[in-house]
């Protein structure tokens, strides 16, 4: 992340304002020198008119017609000096009458110019700071070369959920009491991110934490309001496109999970990814980029298969696996790099496709209930957008092989895979569709629960988006579950609003309000 502070002033600032104020100063200084001119000749005329009249006197003192010259000098005097006041005037008015009309236009204009780009960007002279918003990256603070740099970002999602479900289970199978049909709101998400950079832009940072709500991703009751932190890392660009990343951070895996949860189209993420996504993890991450194609790869204290999050973002004496990784290539035939942050496509977008591979391998230590384990994945996805339409496909599998460990558990590869597509109508109006369908018997962080018969998910959702502004966002949508049996949540899960049932027809209706600032 780069700030250019060249690009925090206008343009027009130094040229413009300080150009047009020197002219209307030379025209000033021109005036009154003129007029300065004119009234020292008049005052040395005056003065030689003196000195005339003095030696006049001296000449007709004793004239019989003293009388009468005296008096016509004396006239001539009074004359002379209604001309001096006259002309002094004239300097007055000028002086004070510079600002006409159309000059005083010009610097109403240069005012609310300078008043409307102040509203956003702040220069701090003294300190050689800079401060302001910039939209799409938060408020930020600079020094003028961008070597030392904060931004500062939030995200909030407050949603109102209904879910009716006829049969409701536990994870394992197990029924529950209550009413088929729940509803409420409840605060999905509340992060605050700082970023930005130290030295020079090549070394960054970022720090991202959340209030976590009443459950966590595993459906786990935790202590609401709590705040943790999600992502924590430092990283450093190299040369010819290499990078390194060490820290807390989403580990290069599967694409659903990457694209930040305020990029999405639907409410949620889909079902297969909250089973399958890996999330974050500590660890060293390297990338490479081109303009065409990207890799990245991660070594790490293991990913969220059968680690809960306390044994993941914790140190290396609560680490579970004896070894884990991830990596993941990027091939892009079209289009900006930037074009696939969203899912969205906006009309007048051009063409832009991108394929992505990945893979994931952990082995499971004595610190693991599962100590032996063995758990390898691959996943595939495309993603296309053009002219406000929208598309994305991945296919995700997995082999759990459990021939070294003590539990009662089998070798097993459940899969999954997602198709969603969206259209914008409008710069305002978006409409979706997705549809995922997978074998996920069992919990995430929980194989216990693996082999749960007919535990397979098959959801259509239908939604649509409305942008209010660039900022805000209001989201609906509506799901059903078309498998007779789906037990692949723990009993308090609510981060999707779906829940474990051996019935099918299950649905749900979701609507989310997002602002981020």
């Amino acid at each position: 992340m780069q700030i250019e502070p060249s690009g925090l002033v206008p343009r027009w600032y130094g040229r413009r304002a300080d150009g047009w104020m020197d002219r209307t100063r030379a025209r000033r200084a021109e005036t009154r020198a003129f007029w300065r001119v004119d009234l020292m000749t008049m005052i040395r005329t005056t003065g030689f008119l003196a000195g005339t009249i003095t030696l006049a006197f001296s000449s007709i003192a004793g004239a019989a017609d003293s009388t009468t010259s005296i008096d016509s000098l004396r006239a001539e005097l009074n004359e002379l000096r209604s001309q001096n006041e006259a002309l002094a005037a004239r300097v007055d008015a000028q002086d004070s009458e510079w600002l006409n009309e159309e000059r005083a236009g010009e610097v109403r204009s240069l005012v609310q110019d300078v008043l409307a780009d102040s509203q956003s960007r702040t220069s701090l002279q003294d300190s050689g700071m800079m401060a302001g918003y910039k939209a799409g990256k938060g408020f930020y603070l600079s020094n003028q070369d961008g070597s030392f740099s904060l931004m500062m970002s939030g995200q909030l999602q407050t949603r109102w959920v209904m879910n009716n479900n006829t049969s409701r289970v536990t994870g394992g199978g197990t029924p529950l009491p209550g009413s088929e049909s729940q509803w409420g709101f409840q605060v999905r998400r509340a992060k605050v991110r700082f970023q930005g950079n130290v030295v020079d832009p090549s070394w960054t940072y970022m720090i991202e934490g959340g209030f976590d709500g009443p459950t966590n991703g595993l459906g786990q009751q935790t202590n609401a309001g709590t705040f943790e932190f999600q992502d924590a890392y430092i990283a450093k660009e190299l040369e010819n496109g290499l990078s390194l990343t060490f820290g807390q951070f989403k580990t290069p895996w599967m694409r659903e999970e990457l694209v930040d949860s305020s990029q999405q189209l639907a409410v949620e993420r889909s079902t297969i990814n909250e089973f399958y996504g890996q999330d974050r993890a500590v660890g060293i991450m390297a990338s490479y980029a081109t303009d065409t194609w990207n890799f990245a790869a991660s070594y790490n204290n293991g990913q969220r298969t059968a680690v809960s999050a306390p044994y993941r973002y914790t140190n290396f004496t609560n680490n579970q696996t004896d070894w884990a990784f991830s990596g993941r290539f990027e091939y892009k035939f079209s289009g900006d790099w930037s074009d696939f942050d969203s899912f969205t496509s906006s009309p007048g977008d051009e063409e832009a496709i991108m394929v992505g591979l990945a893979g994931m391998g952990q082995k499971y230590g004595e610190q693991s209930a599962f100590d032996g384990l063995k758990v390898m994945g691959f996943t595939a996805d495309i993603s296309a957008k053009f002219a406000g339409f929208s598309l994305f496909a991945s296919y995700v599998w997995q082999s759990y092989d459990a021939s070294d460990i003590n539990a009662a558990l089998e070798d097993y590869e459940p899969w999954g895979m997602v198709v969603q597509a969206g259209y914008s109508l409008n710069d305002e109006w978006e409409l979706f569709a997705r549809y995922e369908d997978g074998n996920a018997n069992g919990t995430p962080g929980n194989l216990f629960n693996f082999g749960a018969e007919d535990g397979n998910p098959s959801i259509l959702t239908l939604g649509a988006n409305y942008f209010i502004n660039d900022n805000v966002k209001f989201t609906v949508d509506w799901g059903i579950n078309f498998a007779d049996t789906m037990n692949i949540f723990s009993a308090n899960s609510s981060d999707t609003g779906w829940t474990s049932s051996d019935e099918s027809d299950q649905w749900v209706l979701r609507a989310q309000l997002q602002l981020l600032f």
